[in-house]
């Protein structure tokens, strides 16, 4: 069982909390309580659980509307309920409207860890089995052939490489691709933001230039040590981190804990060329791999729309089957701006306005950019599709990624191509109100 879950544990009697709090606490789980759903609410509101252990009888609310709540708001959460005797039929409907499992009170602290084992044990395995979100999709065409022939090369040879693409090109992805083809899944895979170190002003001129700590260039290095380190935006920055990554990528052992490099960016080579010293951009140029766009390729544009509502249905608990011809059309000619990213959001958002296993076309003049968006039904708000890719201002991002994911946390982490609880530090960071 995987430690450093946390638990949510729900009951209005304190003295079954504290004992299950103590229980779990000891096998490793990090446990809130909360006496009543009003309290749970805000609390899963505040924090990602990874599983809630409810009774299925509370103050302000039954299990099964909690239950509800909590499948709309954030659907990775696991639900187990809590039952008396007489309430095993209504456990056995909580199971059918989403909870994982239930267990029967009195509950034996074996028989609990159990449970929870199977629980997460069940939700991996799941996950393996729709990576939907997260996978470099291989679309048909020369074009992809050659590009994932590049990034196999990579791989196999343990290459530091540019990637070089428009925004939603997959760049994410494809080092996510780099890392699972060629490093060992023991070793790290680390992310840093290039912008970050601007922004923050972290690390001295002293330290950026004789490498020692402080730097978090430096740090985010030796958190990758034999993995793969990504540094994204590798164009903004400055030259004292551009002179320490150019000691990193040239003085590097190539031993048991090489750590290999994968820069970013949305940048030209011509743009990189004039921003990068001439040491590291020779260094890095050298067999870049610049990834495809979408606009005017049909064939790939059709292809990723059958895998993204294969996707949207299974997260939406959606059972669409065709697409009317209109929508398709639209979606041929429109340029893709936001590219791969943009066209999952599009999909979902249309996914979501479409009731019924048809997409009609009376939704099609609301899927692109702002100016043509329209409402479904008075209850349905406008969702800017493209706003959604403003690099500058995130919590924008964040609130429209909510409204297109109706709310529910997943489906919204999805959209910003982010992991579930950076959307929650970053929703906290923000203020923003869910």
């Amino acid at each position: 069982m995987k430690m450093n879950k946390s638990i949510l544990i729900i009951d209005d009697n304190l003295t079954v909390c504290l004992m299950l709090k103590s229980w779990l606490v000891k096998k490793g789980f990090q446990v809130e309580t909360a006496s009543g759903a009003n309290e749970a609410r805000q609390r899963v509101k505040e924090q990602p659980f990874d599983l809630i252990l409810t009774d299925i009888r509370m103050p302000e609310a039954d299990g099964l509307s909690f239950l509800s709540w909590v499948r709309k708001y954030d659907s990775d959460i696991i639900v187990i309920m809590i039952t008396g005797y007489a309430d095993v039929e209504s456990a056995v409907l909580s199971m059918k409207a989403g909870a994982a499992d239930y267990i029967p009170k009195p509950i034996e602290p074996e028989h609990l860890f159990n449970k929870i084992e199977e629980a997460f044990q069940t939700q991996e395995y799941k996950q393996k089995r729709n990576r939907f979100s997260n996978d470099f999709i291989k679309p048909p065409g020369k074009e992809y052939q050659l590009l994932f022939n590049q990034l196999d090369q990579i791989a196999e040879q343990s290459e530091h490489r540019l990637l070089i693409g428009d925004r939603g090109t997959g760049k994410a992805s494809a080092v996510k691709y780099i890392y699972e083809k060629g490093i060992h899944h023991s070793r790290p895979l680390i992310m840093l933001d290039a912008d970050q170190l601007v922004s923050n002003r972290i690390g001295s001129r002293q330290q950026a230039d004789s490498g020692e700590g402080g730097s978090l260039l430096l740090e985010k290095f030796n958190a990758a040590r034999g993995g793969l380190f990504h540094i994204r935006k590798v164009d903004q920055l400055d030259i004292n981190f551009q002179n320490q990554l150019l000691n990193i990528l040239t003085k590097q052992a190539r031993d048991e804990n090489f750590t290999q490099v994968i820069m970013s960016t949305e940048k030209s080579r011509l743009s990189l060329e004039k921003t990068l010293i001439p040491k590291l951009f020779r260094l890095i140029e050298e067999g870049s791999v610049t990834l495809p766009t979408l606009k005017g390729k049909k064939q790939v544009i059709n292809y990723f729309i059958s895998y993204f509502l294969h996707f949207a249905n299974h997260t939406l608990d959606k059972q669409i089957k065709s697409i009317d011809q209109v929508i398709y059309q639209q979606m041929y000619d429109y340029a893709w701006p936001g590219n791969i990213q943009e066209l999952k959001n599009t999909v979902i958002k249309a996914a979501l306005l479409t009731d019924g296993n048809h997409m009609p076309a009376c939704i099609a003049p609301g899927l692109f950019g702002k100016d043509s968006l329209k409402q479904k039904s008075d209850s349905a708000e406008p969702i800017l599709i493209l706003d959604l890719r403003k690099e500058n201002y995130e919590k924008e991002k964040i609130l429209e990624a909510l409204k297109l994911a109706k709310g529910n946390k997943t489906m919204a982490a999805s959209i910003l191509n982010i992991d579930r609880k950076t959307l929650y530090n970053k929703i906290k960071l923000y203020n923003v109100t869910t």
